[in-house]
């Protein structure tokens, strides 16, 4: 046998030896600790197998307490582990917290830290914390306790699609809302509101849900004050024109609430001219700003139909073949005049509507000059060609009888 081979033979045990005391520890320090509480609690351990928390390793011991690694029940609650058990409403607030508002712990997943400092000055919040009152909502009545789905899972509670029957959990239980002297229709009348229908018929998560309004970890009803604000998010322009209006004063002084006032609150209805018939005798009877309402309504109304008549007239100008492109760029310029009329109408300047209603009229008078003057060219064009056939017919008979007369004296020569 070859002298390599034999040393082969010789070192192989060797460092089979060295692998066993020195690779072993290295393998074990790789391993997971042990987690007994799954003994006892397989069913818990199931329901959150799906969870955020589990999928980022977060272990029952770092919300319960205790020692997870302890197969004794007694070593593994033992005083001195932290356990906790079930935590109560403000034991869950300060242990979510715990990580939540650690930033270094929370940068890495680009979360906010602000959640806990924010329920802190909600109504829940300082309802709990300051007040004891454990009737309202702590972290896990909105997102779950160990089944926690991250805000963007289409199955989570706090998806903005389900967000509105979470809250409704405690906001449609009327002998709890009872006892607080709160309304407990809010999600009914938020089905049927424009916002609602948007959201669960047409399934729109861009559409203002409880917490857009209301906020979430910091949730508090929007004051007369900051209701303007809050729908001023979403509604810019209607907001900036607002504070041309004559109600804006009566807004800083308290005495209107911006939108809420004509709007409603959570059974918004899409803003048509219908409201003003309605919303405006609220405040005035038949006086001027009654009158005003209804001047601004009569533009808003005129400027949509003949917005809709213009629309129709392209349309069939189309259909008979025609070019419309120049027709259909003013069209667009008529949308959007008619279109700028919905946020400007809250200035409650009757002078720029009918500015705008003038622009509208403009376009439409323009596009219908156009299209008569295409239908009349088209027109003319026909009847010229009914002459000129005229004309060829008769030049063919009169060659034809000229042929004729002429082929007649050549038969009598």
């Amino acid at each position: 046998m070859a002298l390599s081979q034999r040393r082969g033979i010789i070192a192989a045990p060797f460092f089979i030896f060295l692998s066993f005391f020195f690779f072993q520890p290295a393998a074990a320090s790789e391993a997971p600790a042990p987690n007994f509480c799954v003994d006892c609690h397989g069913d818990i351990a199931d329901e959150a197998a799906g969870s955020i928390h589990t999928r980022q390793a977060v272990s029952c011991s770092q919300c319960h307490g205790g020692d997870p690694t302890k197969d004794d029940m007694e070593a593994a609650k033992a005083p001195g582990t932290g356990f906790l058990g079930r935590p109560d409403k403000k034991q869950v607030v300060e242990t979510c917290g715990s990580c939540h508002a650690d930033i270094e712990r929370m940068n890495f997943y680009g979360i906010r830290t602000d959640q806990l400092a924010r329920y802190k000055t909600s109504h829940h919040g300082k309802a709990l914390l300051e007040k004891g009152n454990t009737d309202v909502a702590a972290c896990t009545d909105c997102h779950g306790s160990h089944h926690v789905l991250p805000v963007a899972d289409p199955n989570s509670p706090v998806y903005p699609l389900n967000l509105p029957k979470t809250c409704a959990r405690c906001h449609s239980d009327q002998a709890l809302m009872d006892a607080h002297n709160l309304p407990s229709d809010a999600l009914k009348k938020y089905e049927s509101s424009v916002h609602g229908r948007a959201l669960f018929e047409k399934k729109d998560l861009s559409v203002a849900n409880c917490a857009s309004c209301h906020g979430s970890h910091g949730a508090v009803p929007p004051g007369v004050k900051d209701v303007a604000t809050t729908c001023g998010k979403c509604h810019v322009n209607e907001r900036k024109y607002f504070l041309e209006s004559p109600h804006a004063e009566l807004e800083k002084q308290g005495r209107f609430s911006e939108c809420v006032s004509c709007h409603g609150n959570h059974a918004v209805e899409p803003a048509d001219i219908r409201l003003f018939q309605t919303a405006c005798v609220k405040c005035h009877a038949q006086t001027a700003p009654l009158e005003l309402g209804l001047e601004i309504a009569r533009s808003i109304g005129d400027a949509e139909e003949q917005l809709a008549k213009t629309s129709q007239l392209v349309k069939q100008a189309s259909i008979e073949g025609f070019f419309v492109e120049e027709e259909g760029g003013l069209l667009e310029e008529m949308k959007t005049g008619v279109v700028e009329m919905k946020p400007l109408q809250h200035t409650l300047s009757s002078a720029k509507m009918e500015e705008l209603n003038t622009r509208v009229t403009a376009g439409a008078r323009s596009v219908e000059a156009k299209i008569r003057e295409k239908r009349r060219n088209v027109l003319w064009r026909k009847q010229a060609l009914v002459a000129i056939w005229i004309f060829i017919l008769v030049m063919v008979a009169a060659l034809w009888t000229q042929y004729n007369r002429v082929t007649a004296g050549k038969h009598k020569r």
